[in-house]
């Protein structure tokens, strides 16, 4: 008898979770040994079709999901509001405040963390603002232009690296709105913080390197004053799979495990979210650091061993759930 057969003749001690994912993180995250494993240890995935309303499949004792649309957001709304005591992860006023790069960092700026801050932003709403723009007082170039809107698109991934105003003038490739973010150097080295519940876990990434005076006027005068890049962050520094020692310098060290678990405690309760990353650099002008980004259900399965880490946060979620339902 297979493990789901002998699942299926014990229904009461499966917790069944509904799962409304893009097909690329369907097919990265939901892996069948992941699935296999989570039936094992009483977690059960049922996918949603996300065109049907969700009465009409389940059930769910808990939901977790990463579309986005009118329609879902209707039908998930309908669904809480006739289950109430089924767990969504997360809510979805909690996950826009994260497509908006202003209001997604807004929070961590009310955690008063000792040596935890944020860059300085200017949001430019048009094209015709762009070219006129004004740096205020805490923003000097070069910056950094994101799109104003992060969510998950390929554009939202889509940055330059602007030296001086002629950069703004001469049009970004980016379509405003946009961000201007402050460029700081920093090591070269980001640091992602994935959270799932009171799981926190930091690897280190590769990012832009550092730039001197000398480099920066010489890349603005080659480009016309912006460079573009893509997704800042690249591969995972070699040894951070713990299975070596950090021998890098003061910069490249991860925060301290202390610091993070306050940071991502902080977030998770500011934030009302269960599942997400932080995007963290050190400032190569001070002694702090600065969290440049925050993304909702990132890709858990670049971590080592994510099975466990995800099924024990499932198995947290129902524990919570039941001790609810016995209050």
């Amino acid at each position: 008898m297979t493990v789901r057969e002998v699942a299926d003749e014990m229904p009461g001690n499966l917790f069944h979770v509904g799962y409304a994912l893009p097909a690329r993180k369907i097919e990265a995250f939901m892996v069948p040994s992941f699935i296999e494993l989570a039936r094992e240890r009483g977690i059960d995935f049922i996918p949603i079709d996300i065109s049907k309303p969700l009465a009409d499949q389940g059930p769910f004792d808990c939901i977790i999901h990463k579309v986005y649309g009118p329609e879902w957001n209707l039908n998930l709304n309908e669904f809480s509001k006739n289950n109430p005591t089924a767990t969504v992860i997360d809510p979805l006023s909690a996950i826009q405040r994260l497509h908006n790069r202003i209001s997604m960092l807004e929070p961590v700026t009310q955690l008063n963390i000792p040596k935890l801050s944020i860059p300085s932003q200017l949001l430019v709403e048009d094209s015709d603002s762009l070219k006129s723009v004004e740096i205020p007082t805490g923003l000097k170039f070069p910056v950094i232009a994101k799109s104003f809107l992060a969510d998950g698109s390929t554009k939202a991934h889509d940055m330059q690296l602007v030296f001086n105003h002629e950069g703004l003038a001469k049009g970004l490739e980016l379509e405003p709105p946009i961000v201007l973010q402050q460029f700081v150097n920093h090591g070269g080295t980001i640091f992602k913080v994935y959270v799932a519940g009171d799981y926190v876990k930091c690897v280190r990434r590769t990012s832009l390197p550092d730039l001197s005076k000398e480099t920066m006027g010489k890349l603005a005068s080659d480009s016309g004053g912006a460079i573009s890049f893509s997704r800042i962050s690249g591969a995972v520094i070699a040894g951070d799979d713990g299975t070596s020692n950090d021998n890098s310098g003061e910069k490249l060290k991860k925060p301290a495990p202390e610091f993070l678990a306050e940071v991502a405690k902080g977030l998770r309760e500011a934030l009302g979210l269960h599942l997400f990353n932080f995007d963290m650099i050190r400032d190569g002008e001070g002694d702090g650091y600065l969290v440049i980004d925050i993304n909702y259900f990132p890709g858990y399965e670049k971590l080592p061993s994510y099975e466990t880490v995800m099924i024990d946060f499932f198995l947290n979620v129902k524990k919570s759930q039941d001790l609810k339902k016995k209050e």
